[in-house]
């Protein structure tokens, strides 16, 4: 009935991990029942465990039939997964019904076996820094809703093993308890048992924060926060991070009037497998408010896009419910983080809920912002709902009673989750209100853009295949990975196997003609006729990037293709835009040491015929310094390119090249259409203010008036204007 029950529905009709928890859970309370009464007849111990097994194999029916409903890409992982969670929960249920007095009611084994799985979850999530679970009961939760990739860790191998080990000491003891056997093998289980749970972190079953420490074993102090960060972290990049740390953490407490207690401790991750093992989150950022120290769990390289986000959480402790730390209302949890997270080159959110208005069914449109809002407010409402328009409603809505009513009923609702006695007025008036604001808005060509991209994007729950991670992906990633690390025939060889499984998978055929090239080989007609082929099937930027890239390496002009890349971006891809019309005027040669030379390495070739490239070789191996030496003898000609000099600028401590360089440059982007690149501009312009006037810590103490310091030469003769002033409107740089 249970499995019958789940067939209809997305995710948890398949044979995979949720289904899979869900059997082991009530699987576990029915066999715990069901061994009570029929022992309690007089049945054996060995008939009991028969039938019990034997019942193991109906769930595996029902769910591999539910194949004529909806696919499952990764039916042989669910397969495995099903193996490994769903027997160790039977079998402990099986045994609490062989111990437990006959006397005593059958559904008394249930409220239990409720007990260990809460506790169980309290303990693992509540007390530790982990977003995995390994329940005794229910299987387990391997990590975050949000990425694809599950992380099937050591520590859940062990937690089952020590399912099975429990499991077996109640067998054990009902045997005792009969007069079966001896007390000797009970003594020895109980042993063994509460060893698993003393050595539980050393296990991996529990992480704790000092063996993630272990790890991420340098720390940076700054005062208001603490990075913990692997040893092998360039210090460029600790300084970069420690800068954006500090600069977020200061505008969001302005912005809330609030102000963390304690330190916040940022542990920074150098990769996903890495995060994974530690954490049980590959790709998905972490911030447990309930714990008692505040904390941010994210990969290193995520901090320019997210740890802005993060931080926002991080703060709303301060005033969040009770315990929890947080909101009980999810979408003004999420809600609060968009409206105040750093702006990255996208529209306003409100525009692009109004963008949303105009979307057709199909891209997610929608129809009643309010009502949305109104039912993502509740968590399984939230959890739902396309993550794009959940986020991009929430935040918008926030971003409206902020600037409507202030900060302090804000925090009033996000404590208590109740509108009425916050702002005196309901949700369903306050959403309606503003429903009606966004539909006063001017529809905007580049919220439109984002909008389909945004909401169009499945939730969890729409997914075609959840959790799968085809053969080719996980091969290119592998290459990728050997890639970074020099490994060319690795690289190759898992480059090979990736167009193998699928022969238009763009990161491969891209990442093999990288590796050809570092080999002192060229392209082959092969390579173009799958490049042209990409390009047909999924005529996507990337593909027409490629194609370029692969037609110049041939002998031909790859002027359209890359002119279709540029073309094909949306409004708001700024900076790829520029790189791909720069791209056009690269010499063959220089194009061929671009692309068969690792992506932090800085050639003769490059340094000498394309100094703007060698430039964001140096920015990408955090070489601030000598990013800026290159950029700062050349003259930027349009504003894409003086935001790029005004950044390398900035990150190499030459405030007064950046002032210069950023004056007017927010007129400039806007005489061009790229609203959207404005508060970017603006965000940096008060970043530069902020850094001459905030108290900085020893690694951000740069000189003042580098040895290199000065602006490009086209720029020396302009008046550098003060703090807040603007010199005068319209220069472009050029």
């Amino acid at each position: 009935m249970l499995c019958a029950a789940l067939v209809p529905f997305p995710v948890v009709g398949v044979l995979h991990v949720e289904a899979a928890a869900i059997v082991a859970g009530v699987g576990c309370a029915l066999a715990a029942w069901t061994t009570h009464r029929a022992a309690a007849a007089g049945l054996s111990l060995r008939r009991l465990v028969a039938t019990q097994c034997a019942a193991l194999g109906v769930p595996v029916v029902w769910l591999t039939a539910s194949l004529v409903l909806r696919p499952n890409c990764a039916y042989p992982a669910g397969l495995g997964l099903y193996l490994l969670l769903v027997p160790p929960s039977i079998a402990l249920g099986t045994g609490l019904g062989w111990l437990w007095p006959a006397r005593w009611p059958s559904g008394g084994t249930t409220g239990v076996l409720v007990l260990v799985a809460l506790g169980g979850v309290i303990w693992d999530l509540g007390f530790h820094p982990q977003l995995f679970t390994y329940s005794h009961v229910f299987g387990g939760v391997l990590g975050p809703i949000y990425d694809v990739e599950l992380a099937i860790r050591p520590g859940l191998f062990a937690a089952k093993g020590a399912t099975l080990l429990w499991a077996t000491l109640l067998l054990l003891a009902g045997s005792w308890r009969r007069g079966m056997i001896g007390a000797g093998p009970v003594g020895l289980a109980a042993g063994l048992a509460a060893l698993t749970g003393l050595a539980s972190p050393a296990l991996g079953i529990t992480q704790t924060s000092a063996r993630i420490e272990a790890t991420l074993s340098d720390r940076v102090d700054l005062g208001a926060a603490v990075l913990h960060v692997h040893p092998d972290m360039p210090t460029g990049q600790r300084r970069q991070i420690a800068d954006e740390v500090l600069y977020r953490l200061d505008t969001i407490t302005a912005a809330l009037d609030e102000h963390p207690r304690a330190p916040i401790q940022v542990y920074l991750y150098p990769d996903p497998d890495t995060k994974a093992a530690l954490l049980g989150s590959r790709e998905t950022s972490v911030v447990p408010v309930w714990l008692r120290t505040p904390q941010v769990h994210m990969l290193a390289e995520q901090v320019p896009g997210s740890l802005g986000h993060e931080l926002v959480h991080v703060v709303g402790r301060e005033f969040g419910m009770a315990g929890l730390r947080a909101s009980p209302a999810v979408g003004l949890v999420e809600g609060l983080a968009v409206a105040l997270e750093p702006p990255l080159g996208l529209p306003d959110p409100a525009d692009v809920v109004r963008a949303g208005l105009s979307l057709p069914d199909s891209l997610g449109g929608i129809r009643d912002p309010g009502a949305i809002v109104r039912r993502t407010m509740s968590a399984a409402g939230f959890w739902t709902a396309r993550a794009g328009i959940a986020y991009q409603v929430n935040g918008a809505f926030v971003a409206w009673l902020l600037e409507r009513y202030g900060s302090a009923p804000l925090k009033r609702a996000y404590r208590s989750g109740r509108f009425d006695t916050a702002y005196g007025v309901p949700l369903d008036e306050l959403s309606r209100q503003w429903g009606a604001s966004v539909r006063r808005r001017p529809l905007d060509a580049e919220a439109l853009a984002v909008a389909r991209w945004q909401f169009g994007r499945p939730s969890l729950f729409e997914l075609r295949c959840p959790h799968h991670v085809p053969p080719a992906v996980r091969a290119s990633r592998e290459g990728w990975d050997a890639w970074d690390h020099g490994r060319l025939d690795r690289a190759e060889a898992a480059f090979g196997r990736a167009v193998a499984a699928d022969p238009l998978l763009l990161p491969a055929l891209a990442g093999r003609v990288r590796v050809r090239l570092a080999r002192g080989g060229g392209v082959t007609q092969n390579d173009l006729r799958r490049a042209q082929a990409r390009v047909d099937s999924l005529p996507d930027p990337a593909a027409w990037q490629h194609l370029g890239d692969v037609r110049r390496l041939a002998g031909g002009d790859g002027r359209a293709a890359y002119q279709a890349a540029a073309d094909s971006l949306a409004p708001v891809a700024v900076l790829d835009r520029y790189w791909i019309q720069q791209r056009i005027g690269l010499p063959r040669p220089v194009l061929r040491n671009w692309l068969g030379t690792p992506d932090t390495t800085v050639t003769t070739v490059l340094a000498r015929h394309a100094p703007r490239w060698a430039a964001r070789r140096d920015a990408a191996a955090f070489r601030a310094t000598a990013s800026w030496a290159r950029l700062r003898a050349l003259c930027p000609t349009d504003p894409a390119e003086r935001w790029i000099w005004a950044r390398a600028a900035y990150d190499a401590g030459d405030g007064e090249a950046a002032a210069r360089l950023l004056d007017g440059l927010d007129d400039a982007f806007r005489a061009q259409g790229r609203r959207s690149f404005v508060p970017v501009v603006r965000d940096l312009r008060q970043r530069a203010r902020w850094r001459r006037t905030a108290a900085l810590p020893a690694i951000l103490a740069l000189p003042r008036s580098p040895p290199h310091a000065s602006a490009p030469p086209c720029l020396v003769s302009r008046p550098a204007p003060g703090d807040g002033v603007r010199a005068a409107r319209g220069r472009t740089g050029g």
